[in-house]
Formats: C-alpha cells, structure tokens, sequence
C-alpha cells in the first residue's frame, strides 16, 4: 500500500502498486479531478470531492489535503458500539451474519441513496437481520447508521420523514409507517423493517426500538435552533435540517427549515447558520447580489430585505448574529404574515445562547 503524506516526497523506488498508480495519474495529464466515492473504488485513497491530484516523483500530493483511510487489502474493523445496542432477548434470533458498511462503501447497500447519507457525514452501518424464535416467517431488518453526531442523525432522518407519517415515543424522535418504524437517539439513526408480523406490528416493533434506545449511553439533544420555530400554524414534522448547500448554494450550510399553513396556503421558515456574524453578513450580502442579478432586487426592511420573485413568492430575510433567518415561498396574500413570521423568527433566534465552538 502506498503511503501518502502531506508536503513529503516519497523517494524510494515505487512497487508495482505505486508504479500502477503512477501511470494511471500520468495518463489523465498528472492533474485530474475525481469525487471521494469513485477515488476509493478506483484508486483506494479516499478524498474530498473535486479536489486536485498532482504526481511529484513518486509521491501523490493532493492539494485540498490528506484525508487517510484504509487502502485496497485493507478491511476496517466493524466499531463493537453498534452491535452492542442490539437487544439480545426479545424473541428474535440471527438469521446471518452481521453487515458492516462505511462511507466508500454504503452505495453497495443502499446504492442511489447513499449520497444522502453520506451528505450528513455518515460514518458507519451496521445491518442485522433476523427471524423470530417462534415463527421464522416472521421476520426483522435492523439498520443502525452512525451519524458521528446528534445533529447528523436528525438530518437524515428528518430528510426520510413526512408530516403524515404517526409519530412514535421512542429515542429522541420517531416514527411509524406500515411495517415501518425509524428513530433517532444522540448520534445513531435506527430503521427497522418487518415482515409477516401481522396485527401486533406496532406493538413489536416500538418494543424493540425502545429496547434499542435504551442501550444508546449518551441522550441526544436536538439542535437548538429547532426551538426558534414559532410553534403557531406550524406543519407537524415539517422541520428539516440541510447539512450542505442550503437553498442549492454551496455558500449556505447548516440549515433549518419548517414549513407553515394559513387559511389552506403554505410558506416556510428557514435558517442557516454561519461560524461567525461575520460569515453570516458576507454569505447575506453574495445572496443579494445573486437576487440582484436574477431581477429580484432587494428592498430593505426593518428585518434586512424584502425579495419577490418571478413565481409571485416573497422572501424577508435578515442577520440575527450568526445566523440568516427568514420567511421564503410566501404567496400573495399572505405577505403580512410573512413578514411577521420572520420577526418572530428572529426573536427567537435572538433569545437563543450562541453555539459554543
């Protein structure tokens, strides 16, 4: 396996793998661009999206950094944490092995889905699968995703989660659909689907999911800035959390966003968080200028601005420390109570204590 390291040129002699890498690189013109996904299916070095590759006499020096993981003959150790969650009574027994996934190689469990997941930093799957010491017909697929953090594992399990579905008590959030049940507790997101469970699918399920959660050690904390949400005409199960390119701009990250009804009209609440006020302020000013450009020019207001687009649908954004916060798909009509919302918002986000760093 070769090693890699930052700002060190290798200069002893290249082994057959080495020497193969070298030629691949030298035939895409020694600079190239490739996604982490396909580097590890390729050339078993992980690294960040669309980032530059450059060969210098032996050595693969990778200018957007060093991110190591294991190389091709190399399997990673399945972390013992996520087995140990599993309830080991309950009338279930294995029905094969255990399956562990990580993020070069999700897509092979959940092909076209796995970049969701791996959009919220997703670090590891662990996958059982298992029958019912009664009735083997019956049977139960558990999925225990760690996420790497709290806030992650509500992400992606608010991305999969629709205001009809029936909410559950189980872990820090969850919910219940058909033969269905998924949960977030702190850092770990569990899906679980059944079969062949019949009347008393609910029951067995939100059993087992209790049990589950119950071994997770550390209770998790929903993100704070959920709690800026005015709870008023507010679409049940509707917030959601954009890790990357909030709104389709890679400029705005860390967001929230709740949807809302008034007299059969919807509209949304949203935030982004920034690192600094700052960030915030720089990341507001290059999104006006993008309105600007497009003919939604900006009107100031109390908040910060007013936008209306070619749709009819109006915006009030503003700065609230780190933090852009506002009302957005508002419809004609309904622009007082845009506006009041986004007021309302920004108190909120105002009484909120700012994230610790």
């Amino acid at each position: 396996m070769m090693t890699i390291l930052p700002g060190v040129v290798n200069n002893s002699p290249p082994n057959a793998a080495e020497s193969g890498l070298r030629v691949e690189l030298a035939k895409r013109e020694t600079l190239v661009y490739i996604s982490c996904v396909k580097s590890v299916r390729r050339f078993g070095v992980k690294m960040f999206p669309c980032v530059k590759i450059v060969s210098v006499l032996g050595a693969v020096v990778i200018s957007a950094g060093i991110l190591a993981v294991p190389g091709e003959g190399q399997e990673r150790r399945p972390n013992p944490a996520l087995a140990a969650l599993a309830p080991q009574d309950g009338g279930w027994k294995q029905a094969e092995a255990p399956r562990s996934f990580f993020p070069e190689n999700l897509y092979e469990y959940i092909d076209g889905a796995a970049e969701s997941y791996l959009s919220y930093d997703f670090r590891e799957l662990l996958v059982l699968q298992l029958k019912s010491e009664a009735k083997e017909e019956r049977t139960l697929t558990v999925e225990i995703y760690d996420m790497g953090q709290p806030t992650n594992a509500f992400g992606i399990f608010s991305a999969e989660r629709y205001p009809e579905n029936v909410a559950v008590a189980v872990g820090d959030l969850g919910y219940i659909e058909g033969e269905t049940l998924n949960f977030m507790s702190d850092r770990f997101y569990v899906k679980l689907l059944s079969f062949g469970l019949g009347d008393g699918t609910a029951q067995a399920l939100t059993d087992y999911a209790q049990k589950l959660a119950g071994a997770v050690p550390e209770k998790g904390v929903l993100p704070a800035l959920l709690q800026a949400f005015p709870k008023e005409n507010l679409v049940s199960q509707s917030e959601k959390y954009i890790k990357k390119n909030f709104l389709g701009y890679e400029f705005l990250h860390d967001g929230y966003v709740a949807a809302y009804k008034i007299d059969g009209r919807e509209f949304e609440c949203f935030l982004a968080e920034s690192g600094s006020n700052r960030d915030a302020e720089a990341a507001l000013s290059q999104l006006l200028e993008i309105f600007a450009k497009d003919k939604q020019v900006p009107e100031k207001i109390a908040l910060g601005y007013h936008v209306k687009n070619r749709y009819a649908q109006h915006m009030y954004i503003g700065c609230v420390r780190n933090v852009i916060c506002g009302t957005m798909r508002v419809p004609d009509g309904l622009e007082a109570a845009g506006e009041a919302y986004a007021n309302r918002l920004a108190e909120a986000v105002g009484r909120i204590p700012p994230a610790k760093k």
